[in-house]
């Protein structure tokens, strides 16, 4: 029993360590983008689809939007999303309008993935392209953060991207999606956000820089890029992280409250600032932001956010409860598994907090090959 114990709080020390030099700040970079990246160029791909063609996104670059749905056949809304998208294929394919349907059962799609992902696409008479992800690098470089997530894309940028099903939110999706296919929408709507150029290049310079540790020379750009477009939430966020990386935690803390400021239902922000507040030990205001945060929308960072801050409130039942939610929206992304590890450590569980350490690792392994 004692051996047995020392092994798994040697399993621990190693995967925090090898996550700690290995992850670097990937696993912050992913979940910070996800809902931030409106604006930001489509990153191409070529998979395979269920009959084993080649599907290129370059090949409909002459579309006037592409559809971009993630999906799994373990996601119970999936199969909504997937037939809703094929009626309004069916009707507006002509008009310029394609959809993708990407699948993410798994990392690597074993044969009984496979019977399943074609018997639901015949049960629904799907007509678009259904695609497999192979390792699901696809799914990590568009920051997917959980199953269903639409993105829709219109002259090579990401214009459009709403995480689950929502159903005021995939309403409002259809009539952005009506409009560019010429139609009139449901409802009247506002004219959709767009960063500006500028600020995301300016953005995305001072990420590089951070990426090889050159910190003087990213403050500067993060700012001009706020000062450009204040309603751009991703220079907020990774200014924020930066300045909570050298330990300037009151100037983290300002730019959140910032952001805030102005957008202040952004769920991404909120959820960030949530577990920024929980990390300096105000778990209390950590949790009002969450709870705020997990109601927006199916944004999986704000559920295991909310559940570290719960854990760290000394509710351990609700915690692990809210960490099942977030899993059951998306089961990729190494940071849950990664907090669950340490709520489980904490609580003296060291078979299951190894065993979460554990999988964190392999999914960041997996991600970086």
């Amino acid at each position: 029993m004692k051996a047995s114990f020392e092994r798994e709080r040697i399993l621990i020390v190693q995967a925090i360590v090898f996550i700690a030099l290995i992850a670097g700040s990937f696993v912050y970079t992913a979940t910070a983008q996800a809902l931030l990246q409106i604006g930001a160029q489509a990153p191409e791909f070529t998979l395979k689809d269920i009959d084993g063609k080649d599907i290129s996104l370059s090949q409909y670059s002459q579309k006037k939007a592409v559809v971009v749905l993630f999906w799994s056949t373990w996601s119970a809304k999936s199969p909504n999303a997937l037939k809703r998208f094929e009626d309004f294929y069916k009707k507006y394919k002509d008009r310029g309008i394609q959809v993708i349907a990407i699948n993410a059962d798994n990392q690597t799609i074993s044969s009984e993935d496979m019977e399943k992902i074609k018997k639901l696409g015949k049960e629904l008479d799907i007509t678009f392209p259904m695609l497999l992800d192979k390792g699901l690098k696809t799914f990590h470089e568009y920051s997917v953060i959980a199953l269903p997530s639409t993105i829709i894309l219109s002259e090579g940028k990401i214009t459009y991207e709403l995480p689950g099903l929502p159903l005021v939110g995939a309403e409002d999706m259809f009539d952005y999606l009506l409009v560019l296919a010429g139609e009139q929408p449901k409802k009247k709507m506002e004219p959709r956000y767009k960063p500006r150029h500028d600020a995301i290049a300016d953005t995305n310079l001072a990420r590089g820089f951070v990426k090889r540790k050159k910190y003087d020379m990213a403050y500067p750009l993060f700012k001009k890029a706020i000062e450009k477009d204040p309603k751009y939430m991703l220079p907020y966020v990774e200014l924020a992280r930066l300045y909570e990386t050298e330990g300037k935690n009151p100037e983290a803390e300002e730019t959140f409250k910032n952001a805030l400021n102005a957008e202040p239902e952004n769920v991404a922000v909120m959820s960030e600032f949530g577990y920024f507040l929980t990390k300096l030990g105000r778990t209390k205001e950590a949790i009002e932001i969450l709870d705020r945060a997990v109601k927006k929308n199916s944004y999986t960072p704000a559920y295991y956010y909310h559940a570290y801050a719960l854990a760290k409130n000394g509710q351990i039942k609700d915690s692990l409860g809210a960490f099942e939610g977030a899993l059951s929206m998306n089961p990729y992304d190494p940071k849950l598994y990664s907090l669950r590890g340490e709520v489980y450590e904490n609580s003296k569980m060291l078979k299951e907090a190894a065993s979460d350490y554990k999988k964190a690792l392999e999914l960041i392994l997996k991600i970086k090959e």
